[in-house]
This record gives structure tokens, sequence and C-alpha cells, in this order.
């Protein structure tokens, strides 16, 4: 973890300001209470209706630019008087002793794994003082919880009976294989990654594949991140031999304050929803639409309706998201 100069946690206040370009990392810092914060945001989380509806002034927060080069912008970060800045590990931050002088502390974290994640989540909260660390650990619990949950029902589960999935993410022929986030998550739900070693020559476990590989995979199963990719993948005669298409399991990932499979402390629900749609006859008693509006309630204090948690789980499509 990078850190240049700054707040200790020992000093952080309800009056730090925070920015973060990483979508996913304002889900967690609103989270951990300190949504209000937020003086430098990403266009994405202000793009997302729920994230709005949990912190309407993030519409008006600015936007934290990021380069051509995946730099951020230090004149910026120093003009917008961001006292903690959080980034992805690999994001390049210019002018880092500069920054430091003029008081800007900036974490860089890791990604691209659970473990990562929820690390991240305690990370973040040692940071920004003792009432985002006591949301931390109850968070964790309820990670915990869930995961525990999972595990003990597919104990049984033999190899061969793991469902197939491909996970699209991007673009219909975007995906992941191992190791990465994706790849957890599906691991823990016992799915099968049709793509789990298609990627073993590239770092970050990603990319576009041939339409001609998907098919002879054959996925039983299909999650796309976005709803316009579902539906592009059940609509296209070229998908239609999938077994997935054929039976109509094509999915789109649900959806909150940010995508629940990626790099978001909605990645507590993400397994348990997985793991129960592919073997909801070990799930029977677990209610999603109950969890939904639990988990927002607790973790984010908002009280949704029935059409919202409809909407979370089985998102619509939204032009440029």
């Amino acid at each position: 973890m990078l850190v240049s100069g700054g707040l200790r946690a020992a000093d952080t206040h309800a009056d730090v300001r925070i920015a973060s370009p990483w979508p996913a990392q304002n889900t967690i810092i609103t989270m951990l209470g300190y949504g209000e914060n937020i003086v430098g945001t990403s266009s994405v989380a202000q793009q997302i209706p729920l994230f709005r509806q949990s912190l309407p002034r993030i519409a008006n927060v600015a936007v934290v630019s990021v380069n051509v080069g995946h730099e951020l912008n230090p004149e910026q970060l120093i003009a917008l008087g961001a006292q903690l800045v959080f980034v992805p590990k690999g994001m390049a931050v210019p002018q880092d002793d500069m920054l430091a002088k003029t008081g800007v502390r900036v974490l860089a974290f890791e990604a691209n794994s659970m473990a990562a994640l929820t690390h991240r989540v305690q990370q973040t909260a040692d940071v920004l003082g003792t009432d985002a660390q006591q949301k931390a650990r109850d968070y964790q619990r309820y990670f915990d919880r869930n995961a525990r949950l999972v595990k003990t029902r597919l104990a049984d589960l033999p190899a061969s009976e793991r469902v197939t999935v491909y996970h699209s993410m991007g673009n219909a022929l975007t995906t992941t294989g191992r190791p990465s986030l994706n790849q957890d998550w599906m691991d823990l739900a016992g799915a099968r990654n049709v793509a789990e070693n298609w990627f073993s020559d590239k770092k970050n476990s990603a990319g576009e594949v041939a339409l001609e590989k998907v098919v002879a995979a054959n996925p039983s199963v299909i999650v796309a991140m976005n709803r316009r990719d579902a539906q592009a993948i059940l609509t296209s005669p070229q998908w239609a031999g999938v077994d997935a298409v054929v039976h109509h399991r094509v999915y789109a990932n649900p959806k909150g304050m940010f995508w629940w499979c990626r790099e978001t402390s909605e990645e507590a629900l993400q397994f348990l929803w997985l793991a129960k749609m592919l073997y909801p006859q070990r799930f029977a008693d677990v209610d999603m639409q109950q969890e939904t509006r639990d988990f927002y309630q607790h973790f984010f204090g908002i009280t949704l309706s029935d059409a919202q948690i409809a909407d979370i789980l089985n998102p619509p499509a939204q032009v440029g998201l």
C-alpha cells in the first residue's frame, strides 16, 4: 500500500476530505459512513441511481480526472483540498512528493481478489477512524456468515455436478479466468468457470475471446455484467446453440450501489445470489429479496421498495452503463 503524507488514522475526523476515481471504492467509503466527505469521485458512481439515492450530493461532486495514461491530476487533488485519496494499485499518481508536502495522503490498494476486497474494507476503515472500524467489523461478520452458509450447503457437491458458468463483463466476449475476483466468487458459489484456464499467459487473467470459444465451452449458465449484453446474447443467432441460451439461463448481474460482481462491498451478496440461482434446492430457505432489503438498510441506511429490489436483482438496461 502506497502512503503519502497527510492524516494518520488516529487524527482522522468527521470533516476529512476524501477523493477517489475508483467507483467501487466510493461505495465502500459510503458504507463506512464517510460518503458526505467525498470531494472527488467517479463519473460512473454519479450515474448509478441507487448511489445517487444514498448520497444525493454525489451528483455535484467534482469528477476526479484520470488521463489516458491512467494518471491522476495532482493539481486537481490539491485544488479540491483532498486529504485522503484512494486508488487501485497500479494507478499512476504523479508528483507524489508535492502531494505529500501539501497534506494529500495517497493510499493504493490491491484488487482483483475476494481477499483483497475484504482487506480493503478493513484498511479503509483503519484510516478513517474508530466509527468506520466498527462498521467494517460488522460488515466482515456478515460477509463471513454468508461465506460459511454457502460453503456448508455446497460441501458435499461433487466437482462433476458443479454448474458451468460463463461471465461476461464490459462486453459479451470479455471475460476472466484464474486468478481473479470473478473466479473467486464463482468458486465460492459452486460454479465451474468455463474461462478458468483461458488466460494463463495474461497478468490480469482477463481479455476478449472468440465467440467460437464460448460456444465450444457450452456453459449451462451465462451471467452478463450488463443487461444489454444479456439481451444481445439471448437474441443473437450466433449464441443460439449455447445451452444457457437454449434453456433461457442468461442473467444480468445484480447491481445496486455498484455491480455486485465487482470491487464493491456488495460482493457479500454476489456469491450468495449465484449459489441460490445455481442450486435453488440447496438454498430454498434463502430469500434474496429479504437479504437485499436488509443489507442496504443495515449497511447504507436505505429503505428499498419492492420495485427497487426487483431492479437490483434483475437490473434494467441503462444508457452508458
